[in-house]
């Protein structure tokens, strides 16, 4: 530790960043925050990416983080600053993503007074209260140190979400009469009587199933490791992709495993809320639940749990691994395949989504990272494409985030030596696609990958499938020539109208030094949804 007494609250949030492992901030500067980006003109080892609007430096914050699993930071001003970065705050708590927002704060004298200075907003640190795991407020310099401790503290252990600091503009200047030490995150130690009792339901189990979820992320071998042990099939919702390579002979896809529901007799949990398989295809007296997950509210949500397992999924599998000890079950492969085999057979159809998922397959090195923004290449990539390593599939999980991609991927591929597709619909990719100047500005190779059906897609079709063909509203688009757009931004840019077209001009994208976008013009495609959200088979819901 090093003091930092003759420094101010600007240079105490600046020594954060670096303690937390953080070197990039994305920001947009502000009156509010002058101080503290004088502060961190002389910090070299940090590197300041300005983007052109909130929205957009909250979420590379959450690229950034998604695809390292460690802290990444952003810095807006108060106000509307604040509120234009909720959305990506929100996306970041519900894609479970390690954010540090640092936001101003107007004069401590002037907060809740509603007097109407620069920037008011009645209660800020209410607001980022809903849409954070802590929401920290310096108001009195004397609590710097400790506060700044809290927030690096907290972003770096628990849960992985989004933790906010606010300084207001009178406090950035002020002594900071303490020290910060390196975060310390207060993880969980799976406790080993139910370490036990988990055990003791696996082993007794016929026709275990794993659900794993982004919370098993950093404990990938040990998942495979558990799964061959206990020959039990693995499937994910969204957030889980790759923890299991999706070729593994023990993978299912959610909808192959959905099939599989009725007969399982105890599920696995591991990361992951298990939102569908609970809520959706329901349970029942002849299932055991177990759930390991380092969010003590996620153990036992429900009150059906049976076994809860409040830790790390690395320490807990390792636990359970090691209590299990060596087996030797029956093999379920030939199982596997042949309900792989059913589920190809019944998808057959989704031949647009098939076919596009497998062309940006093949054109992405294995290390290459794909985001999913809200639109229908990225619904079927859940359930298509070949994932092949955890943090490769970037995703806002349930808050399902429309046009968030483009900022997401930028935030990603700035974080990343690996290259990084997103993909965007026409309707969503106008939300963040100013960012496209932030990408050229600061040369952050990323790859946008647009497929343009002259509409807002999945409402169009949701629209149709309920009221009827003639029946669409608010849902067609008029859009801007978007090659002419990404050449304005100085953006190379590529437009195909077929999968086979799509694989080497994403290839070529790819392979060049800097910015890019592929525009693939599409027709209306075929409804992957009754493949998602499937009815109960089992049982009750959960909720």
């Amino acid at each position: 530790m090093c003091p930092v007494s003759e420094h101010s609250i600007a240079h105490l949030a600046v020594d954060g960043l670096r303690r937390s492992g953080i070197d990039t901030l994305f920001c947009l500067p502000g009156v509010q925050n002058d101080d503290f980006f004088d502060v961190l003109v002389d910090a070299r080892d940090i590197r300041p990416i300005v983007t052109r609007h909130e929205q957009g430096a909250a979420y590379m914050a959450m690229g950034a983080a998604q695809v390292t699993g460690r802290p990444a930071a952003f810095c807006v001003v108060p106000g509307p600053g604040a509120l234009n970065a909720t959305a990506g705050l929100t996306s970041a708590y519900w894609g479970y993503a390690r954010v540090l927002a640092i936001i101003g704060q107007i004069p401590t004298s002037y907060q809740g007074r509603d007097i109407g200075t620069l920037h008011d907003l009645h209660d800020q640190t209410a607001i980022l209260r809903q849409v954070t795991k802590d929401a920290i407020a310096i108001s009195d310099p004397a609590d710097g140190p400790a506060l700044v401790q809290r927030a690096i503290d907290r972003v770096s252990g628990g849960v992985p979400r989004p933790v906010s600091l606010e300084v207001p503009v009178d406090v950035w200047a002020a002594p900071a009469d303490g020290v910060l030490g390196p975060p310390q995150p207060d993880d969980p130690a799976p406790d080993g009587e139910d370490i036990r009792r988990a055990a003791e339901l696996l082993l007794a189990a016929d026709r275990p199933l794993i659900v794993v979820g982004s919370g098993a992320y950093d404990a990938a071998a040990s998942v495979v490791e558990l799964a061959e042990l206990l020959q039990a099939t693995v499937t994910t919702r969204r957030q889980g992709h790759g923890v299991v390579p999706t070729a593994h002979r023990q993978f299912l896809p959610l909808t192959a495993a959905y099939h599989l529901w009725p007969h399982v007799d105890v599920v696995l949990g591991i990361g992951t809320r298990m939102e569908w398989p609970l809520n959706l295809w329901g349970v029942d007296d002849g299932l055991d639940i177990v759930q390991i997950n380092i969010d003590a509210d996620e153990v036992d949500r429900h009150g059906i749990t049976t076994v809860g397992i409040h830790a790390d999924a690395e320490a807990a599998c390792r636990a359970l691994i090691d209590e299990i000890g060596p087996q030797n079950r029956p093999s379920i492969a030939s199982d596997v395949a042949d309900r792989r085999a059913d589920f190809d057979a019944y998808t057959a159809h989704l031949v647009p989504q098939r076919s596009y998922a497998a062309a940006i397959r093949e054109a992405l090195p294995p290390e290459g990272v794909l985001v999913e923004d809200v639109t229908q290449i990225g619904f079927a990539c859940h359930l298509f494409y070949d994932h092949l390593a955890p943090r490769t599939f970037l995703t806002s999980g349930a808050a399902g985030t429309l046009g968030a991609g483009t900022a997401v991927a930028i935030g990603a591929a700035a974080a990343t030596e690996a290259p990084v597709v997103g993909i965007v619909g026409d309707g969503g990719f106008l939300f963040t696609a100013t960012e496209l100047a932030t990408a050229v500005q600061h040369d952050i190779p990323c790859n946008i990958l647009l497929f343009n059906d002259g509409a807002y897609g999945n409402v169009r079709r949701i629209q149709q499938n309920r009221f009827g063909t003639d029946r669409t509203i608010a849902s067609k688009l008029e859009n801007p020539d978007f090659q002419k757009l990404a050449d304005s931004f100085g953006v190379r840019s590529w437009l195909v109208d077929s999968p086979s077209s799509l694989t080497p001009a994403l290839a070529e994208s790819i392979a060049h030094d800097g910015p890019s976008l592929v525009e693939v013009t599409v027709d209306e495609m075929p409804d992957p949804w009754p493949f998602f959200r499937l009815p109960a088979n089992r049982g009750r819901p959960a909720s």
